[in-house]
């Protein structure tokens, strides 16, 4: 009975999921900071300097100096011998990420829904929401889970539109049997605050193994290296990034405002293929919303009957935040 349940509700979220994306920063929230490793494995001349690469097709990263980095025969005999190890990446997870918001009392309460579909290749154990700074949410996560806000984050994505600075809702599981394993989900990732909604970033991977955090922490590498190591390890990079909705505007933002934010998030599901650039729904509602930009009421925006799951949730999404209908 268990395993119906877990499957309903999996297949439910997939169903009705509709800002996850397949790979990293399909539409450029930001670039890995080192360099992909050499097919060859052999470090070309042009990058002496770099000794941290990404292997994605492995899930993994490369560290790979001259053993005697930093020591005074660097400088007088030129590299040694190359010392290389390679470490798990934290993002082989393939999160699908479901979104229900209600409004009462002037709160709004955003219900999350997290499902690791069976192309992951590692459990989901820790999720982050970016968050404005005035968000000021309550947070509740699902059993056997623990949920924090962490003020002042800063955040690397290249543009400005996606919050940079503010904080973050964390998810973390507390015990082996509570992650969410390839193919299974979870619900109960609760959140409220009196931000109206919008699109901002959501952050998904698996927890660090005490060699991991070993590694992290730069122990025993130079310092060049030690420093594009912690960079990599990052968690705009080590994680999956998926475009999603969460608290982002107060009473104060103003109608272009808002169509501005969503127009941003519907190219970016269009461009990550949730939605189809091309359809009528796109289409009708991106020249609405920017003519909302331009100073047309929004209480004339009709909005387009829904063909899909990502659809309706576009929807739902805009009439809670633009108070359309």
């Amino acid at each position: 009975m268990r395993a119906v349940h877990r499957a309903a509700l999996l297949f439910v979220i997939l169903l009705t999921a509709t800002f996850s994306f397949a790979q990293q920063d399909p539409v450029a929230l930001t670039d890995f900071p080192v360099p992909a490793w050499p097919a060859n494995g052999v470090v070309p001349a042009d990058m002496k300097d770099k000794y941290v690469f990404v292997d994605l097709a492995k899930n993994q990263y490369v560290v790979a100096y001259p053993e005697n980095l930093g020591s005074a025969t660097f400088e007088k005999d030129g590299p040694g011998p190359l010392k290389t190890g390679r470490f798990e990446l934290l993002r082989n997870v393939a999160p699908v990420v479901s979104v229900a918001v209600t409004a009462s009392g002037g709160k709004f309460k955003y219900a999350y829904n997290v499902a690791n579909t069976p192309s992951g290749k590692q459990s989901l154990d820790q999720w982050s929401l970016v968050l404005p700074e005035k968000a000021n949410p309550v947070l509740k996560g699902p059993d056997g889970w623990f949920a924090i806000h962490q003020a002042g984050r800063k955040f690397k994505v290249k543009d400005p539109n996606w919050i940079k600075t503010g904080g973050a809702a964390v998810w973390s599981f507390r015990k082996p049997e509570q992650v969410i394993n390839p193919g299974d989900a979870k619900g109960g990732f609760e959140l409220e605050s009196e931000l109206r909604p919008g699109f901002t970033l959501g952050y998904f991977r698996k927890a660090e193994s005490v060699e991991a955090t070993v590694a992290a922490s730069g122990a025993g590498y130079p310092n060049p290296v030690r420093d594009q190591v912690n960079e990599l390890l990052a968690v705009e990079y080590n994680s999956k990034t998926l475009v999603t909705i969460g608290p982002k505007f107060d009473s104060t933002a103003d109608d272009k405002t808002i169509a501005a934010d969503f127009v941003q998030g519907i190219n970016a599901l269009a461009v990550s293929g949730q939605l189809d650039a091309n359809s009528d729904f796109v289409k009708s509602l991106v020249d609405q919303l920017k003519a909302v930009q331009g100073g047309t009421p929004a209480s004339g925006v009709k909005i387009p009957a829904a063909k899909s799951p990502a659809e309706t949730s576009v929807i739902s999404a805009l009439k809670v935040s633009l108070k359309v209908s």
